[in-house]
């Protein structure tokens, strides 16, 4: 449990002392009571990348405090004694609505020294998911209505991790050249058997052996349990290069999670990401017209990461007893999540479909359409029939690490 030092703030204003809230987009705290804007001092400490080899073995050495989840805080403004939900250091006390940032020290083994603030407006943000509802397949139709009622959507940054490595790959394939052979077939002609001479594909494979060095920038990782990895991924990209220096002052009014996705665990899921690109170099690499690859081993040096908050408004609507999930990216406003389908609207298009097809075949076939594309196709596509050539093998599938 955390101790009653736990650094926790809230904002009020410099002029009437209410209550400060951070409002997208924006520079500056604006007082809903008085109008006075609020600047934010930006913080002048420089974004930095941290080395994951020296943060392993601090954590190995037990240089750094054990994990404790649990957030117990007193309100500044009312004096309330509460906790916060898992993994959140930031929210509002359920007494006064005091919105109160705490620090992250008693809860995870690293705080975040960079984030992006919101850009999107909640407003923005409701407009992006009824253009998102609205431009669904197959969704049922009280889907409009029903993901429209005044559900507050939630804000709240969601943490990553970033990671940054040099990669040597070496490797051991082959490169296959396709090229042909002429070979007699037997091919029918008018109901009669005729030989004919064919081109018959064949692959000449040439052992081959190289390395590939590749420089991975700020490969990012969902550090969270709460939102699927597949929605995560689908709301990149994200603007990196516009991080800011870590300022509680942005997560005022908002939540925020601390991460449940460990260091080492992250980087597991970014070597994941770094294989697949690697893989595609090593295939290029080869050249050819097809690759086999035998083995591959890749060293990674000098690997550096950032722990970031990356802003989301999320929110949840049901449809028919089922909850399903959205979220927002809080830059750009793009949305992904879950969505139900309409089963009568799918059968009716399937069913339309057929309809429309055999429609179109009985025209054509009245029309004489296809009679006309046999007489100039001729007997010899229609029936022809050629002696299996020997096939050439597929290319290798891409090895598991």
């Amino acid at each position: 449990m955390a101790d009653n030092n736990t650094k926790q703030q809230h904002f009020p204003c410099e002029q009437c002392g209410a209550d400060l809230l951070y409002q997208p987009g924006t520079e500056a705290l604006q007082c809903n009571y008085c109008g006075h804007q609020n600047l934010i001092h930006p913080n002048q400490q420089e974004i930095r990348e941290y080395s994951f080899e020296q943060a392993l073995r601090a954590i190995q050495q037990g240089k750094l405090r054990p994990l404790d989840n649990t957030q117990v805080i007193k309100c500044p403004n009312c004096a309330a004694t509460f906790e916060l939900k898992p993994n959140t250091h930031a929210g509002d006390c359920p007494f006064c609505g005091t919105p109160v940032v705490t620090g992250t020290e008693q809860a995870r083994l690293f705080q975040p020294k960079s984030l992006l603030p919101f850009l999107i407006t909640e407003k923005d943000a409701r407009s992006a998911f009824d253009k998102w509802i609205g431009g669904l397949w197959f969704a049922p139709s009280a889907l409009k209505n029903k993901a429209k009622r005044d559900e507050k959507l939630l804000g709240i940054y969601i943490p990553y991790w970033t990671y940054d490595s040099h990669t040597d790959s070496y490797y051991r394939g082959e490169r296959g050249v396709i090229y042909y052979e002429r070979q007699m077939v037997t091919v029918m002609v008018n109901g009669q058997p005729r030989q004919q001479v064919q081109n018959v594909p064949r692959i000449r494979w040439t052992p081959v052996s190289g390395r590939v060095r590749l420089f991975f920038d700020d490969v990012l990782v969902g550090a969270t349990h709460t939102l699927p990895r597949a929605i995560l991924d689908r709301l990149e990209p994200w603007d990196l290069p516009n991080l800011v220096p870590y300022n509680e002052s942005y997560l005022s009014g908002f939540q925020s999670e601390i991460y449940q996705v460990d260091l080492d665990e992250g980087f597991e899921q970014a070597r994941g990401i770094m294989d697949s690109r690697i893989y595609n170099a090593i295939i290029s690499d080869i050249g050819g017209d097809q690759q086999r690859v035998h083995s591959l081993q890749t060293q990674h040096s000098a690997t550096t990461f950032k722990h970031v908050l990356l802003p989301v408004w999320s929110a949840a609507f049901r449809y028919n007893s089922e909850t399903y999930r959205f979220v927002i990216n809080g830059r750009n406003g793009k949305t992904q999540g879950e969505r139900p389908y309409s089963v009568v609207k799918i059968v009716f298009a399937v069913l339309l479909g057929l309809t429309v097809l055999g429609g179109l075949g009985y025209v054509m076939e009245k029309a004489g359409v296809f009679e006309q594309a046999l007489q100039q196709s001729g007997d010899y596509y229609q029936y022809q029939q050629y002696q299996a050539p020997r096939r050439w093998p597929d290319p290798y599938r891409a090895p598991r690490y």
